[in-house]
């Protein structure tokens, strides 16, 4: 069995469609059914069975996936051990990360980690909670950085720091703030569904059954920061992402005793995977810093 093979498998397992998995290896769609066929004919057993629109997996295609994700991570890791004995961390490590994490934590994290390795290399996709957990189910990634809680299938969570989720205003915004039932009835400048900072705000509304005048959307934490600076309403944001606003008196928390809550900042793999030796330099680096 050549390794090129069983990854093709267990990407075509995940996607169930030929399309998707030539474009994600790489590969034309004849390769792939020779990949599958090689498998197939060396196991003397049908692994797949395919539809007009979707590809499922046997019986006997779901033991081999299964036991083939244990050879994959073994794999991974015999590679990295003979990296390792050359003492030296290099090839690319492929990111996919939330917003909060990719464009205020993440940057300082690898600019660290090059100081150190020179020759490992980065390629960081940024994109919102959802978007992240769907490359890492379909290895597009080789880790997953998000904050909150998912309960996503075919993935495994695992926290490596604390955040605190703060509701932040202009220093000039009108309104007197002391306890939850001031903040009925007030503008919100809000992030889109799919974001875990969405997630939290739409718990907060939810579970203190609070009021909404109205809300704006957008896709962007800097521009969130920006539309509060202009007083369009209040937001609720990550304390990692504004701390030159409240440094420079650009933006003020809304000081509501109790009502903040820490949530973590997780790293994501699929399941069955292990972290390897350059993503597991990088999770170190996340925990604690220069010390990795």
């Amino acid at each position: 069995m050549h390794m090129e093979e069983l990854e093709t498998f267990l990407v075509l397992a995940r996607e169930k469609n030929f399309t998707k998995t030539a474009k994600q290896r790489a590969l034309s769609q004849p390769t792939v059914s020779v990949h599958i066929k090689n498998l197939e004919e060396e196991f003397a057993t049908s692994l797949i069975q395919r539809t007009t629109k979707k590809v499922h997996l046997t019986a006997e295609g779901e033991l081999f996936y299964n036991q083939g994700l244990k050879i994959w991570d073994v794999y991974q890791q015999l590679k990295e051990t003979l990296y390792e004995k050359k003492k030296v961390a290099s090839g690319l490590i492929r990111i996919g990360a939330s917003f909060t994490i990719g464009e205020y934590i993440l940057p300082s994290v690898i600019a660290q980690l090059q100081a150190t390795h020179e020759q490992l290399s980065f390629h960081v996709t940024i994109g919102n909670t959802d978007q992240v957990i769907n490359s890492v189910r379909r290895l597009e990634v080789d880790i997953g950085l998000v904050e909150g809680q998912t309960y996503a299938r075919e993935v495994v969570q695992t926290p490596f720091a604390e955040d605190r989720l703060v509701i932040v205003c202009s220093p000039a915004y009108e309104g007197n703030f002391h306890s939850i039932d001031d903040l009925h009835d007030q503008e919100w400048i809000i992030r889109e569904e799919g974001s875990g900072t969405r997630q939290s705000f739409d718990h907060l509304i939810e579970s203190h059954q609070m009021r909404v005048k109205s809300t704006f959307i957008i896709s962007s934490t800097q521009g969130i920061k920006s539309s509060v600076k202009s007083g369009l309403g209040l937001a609720l944001l990550s304390e990692a992402t504004i701390q030159e606003e409240l440094t420079y008196g650009l933006l003020k928390i809304v000081p509501i005793e109790g009502l903040y809550a820490k949530r973590a900042f997780s790293y994501i793999l699929t399941k069955g995977t292990n972290l390897n030796r350059n993503t597991q330099l990088l999770v170190d680096t996340l925990k604690y810093g220069t010390e990795a």
